[in-house]
C-alpha cells in the first residue's frame, strides 16, 4: 500500500507532501524491508522521523532496529564508489545517508562524477550561447535584406529612403559586432569539449 501511495504521489508531483502511512501500512509494515528501500535509494536514516510522526497518530512505534538494519544493507548497495559516479553524473544530490565506513568510497565517485556532470553543462552552455550568436547574425542579415528590399520601393519620400538607410547601416554595425562574436564562442566550445574530452578520458574506469 506504502508502494502504491508513493507511486501516486510521484505521479502528481507531491512525493514529499502525501507519502504518508496509514494505520494499516503502520500496523503491517516491514521495518527491514522499508529501510533497505530508503538505505538503497540514498535516502537518509532520519526518514524513519517522518514514518515515526504519521504511525504515532494511531499509536504504532517503528520498529527502530529493524529499520537501521534494513537501511545499512540498502546503503551498502547504494554506497559504492561506481554508484556516487552515476549520482554526481546525473546531477542528483546527496543527503549524507551513508554510513561512514562507506561515505569515503562513495564521495570519490560522486565528486568525480559530479565533476563531469559540470563540464557536460559548460559544454552544453557555450553550445547554446554559439547557437544562440548565430540565430543573432542570421536575424540581423535577414533584417539588412528586408531594409534593402523596402528602400528600392515605389512611393518613398526621399526622408523615408534615408530613414531606411539609417537603419541599415546601425543594423551592418550590429551584424559586424554579433559576427565578431562568433570566433570567441566557437573557441569556447572547443574549450569545453576538450576539457570534457579529457575528463572523460581521466575517468574511462568508470566505464
Amino acid at each position: 500500500m506504502l508502494k502504491q501511495t508513493t507511486l501516486l504521489c510521484i505521479a502528481l508531483g507531491m512525493l514529499t507532501s502525501c507519502a504518508s502511512m496509514d494505520k494499516s501500512e503502520c500496523l503491517t509494515a516491514d521495518w527491514r524491508t522499508i529501510g533497505f528501500e530508503d538505505g538503497a535509494k540514498g535516502k537518509n536514516e532520519t526518514a524513519i522521523s517522518e514514518y515515526r510522526q504519521d504511525c504515532a497518530k494511531h499509536g504504532v512505534a517503528p520498529e527502530l532496529t529493524l529499520y537501521r538494519q534494513g537501511h545499512r544493507e540498502g546503503s551498502e548497495r547504494y554506497c559504492t564508489r561506481r554508484n556516487g559516479f552515476v549520482v554526481g553524473k546525473r546531477g542528483g544530490g546527496y543527503q549524507n545517508s551513508c554510513a561512514a565506513d562507506l561515505e569515503a568510497g562513495f564521495l570519490v565517485g560522486y565528486n568525480d562524477g559530479k565533476a563531469l556532470h559540470d563540464l557536460q553543462r559548460a559544454l552544453s552552455t557555450a553550445n547554446s550561447a554559439l547557437q544562440k550568436q548565430h540565430r543573432l547574425v542570421s536575424d540581423l542579415a535577414q533584417s539588412i535584406t528586408a531594409k534593402k528590399e523596402l528602400l528600392v520601393a515605389d512611393g518613398l519620400v526621399k526622408d523615408e529612403r534615408l530613414a531606411i538607410l539609417a537603419d541599415i547601416e546601425a543594423l551592418n554595425i550590429d551584424l559586424l559586432d554579433a559576427s565578431q562574436q562568433l570566433p570567441l564562442l566557437e573557441r569556447e566550445v572547443r574549450r569545453a569539449e576538450h576539457a570534457l574530452a579529457q575528463a572523460e578520458q581521466n575517468l574511462s574506469d568508470y566505464y
